[in-house]
């Protein structure tokens, strides 16, 4: 609520009236006001602020929660490790510092590793895209998609559908093919010390 406007004294309103006589004749829109005023209208600063409404859109950040496992069976992810050890070396370039090769040794040594993982990987898994689309192409993408399969950037407005641009196919396994074991005992030993006699 605003404060009471302090009263004018008569000398102030005497000299005042002439002031306001000759802007009331002088202007017809000071005139308009004057007699709104006397109306009981309000003034501009007295009159309750208008209040806009506006509905945004909320901005949802989708968040995938992490699976759960009640167990977790290490053997696949060990078979795996020794299959890029003995095809690629892997272990061995991983557990090494880099720090101290040039870019060009590194680059050489890479190829190799390259080489080896992509034979392990296309002989004991079969992997396809997640959108056959290409890469910054545009797609569509319906309200109810999987979360674990598309990945949306940028501002994500509403419950969709959506349509984007294409960053990244994605990758998935539709087959794996690793050699079945009998005794697991051996499968956290990634590679044997070896020792020449």
């Amino acid at each position: 609520m605003t404060d009471k406007m302090k009263p004018v004294s008569f000398i102030p309103r005497f000299f005042g009236a002439f002031g306001q006589f000759f802007k009331y004749i002088a202007s017809g829109d000071y005139a308009a006001r004057c007699q709104a005023a006397g109306q009981g209208q309000l003034f501009a600063f007295e009159a309750e602020p208008k209040v806009i409404t506006e509905t945004v859109e909320v901005i949802r950040e989708i968040e995938v929660a992490a699976l759960v496992l009640d167990s977790v069976n290490a053997d696949g992810a060990h078979q795996l490790l020794q299959l890029l050890q003995q095809e690629a070396r892997f272990i061995d370039f991983i557990q090494e510092s880099i720090d101290d090769y040039s870019d060009a040794d590194v680059g050489a040594a890479s190829r190799q590793i390259h080489s080896g993982c992509a034979k392990v990987i296309k002989q004991h898994f079969t992997i396809d895209v997640v959108n056959a689309a290409t890469e910054n192409s545009r797609v569509e993408v319906p309200a109810d998609y999987d979360a674990k399969q598309i990945k949306l950037e940028g501002r994500v407005e509403g419950k969709g559908p959506y349509a984007g641009t294409l960053i990244h196919p994605g990758w998935k396994v539709t087959e794996t093919r690793l050699p079945k074991v009998s005794n697991t005992d051996s499968l956290t030993v990634l590679a044997p010390a070896e020792v020449e006699v």
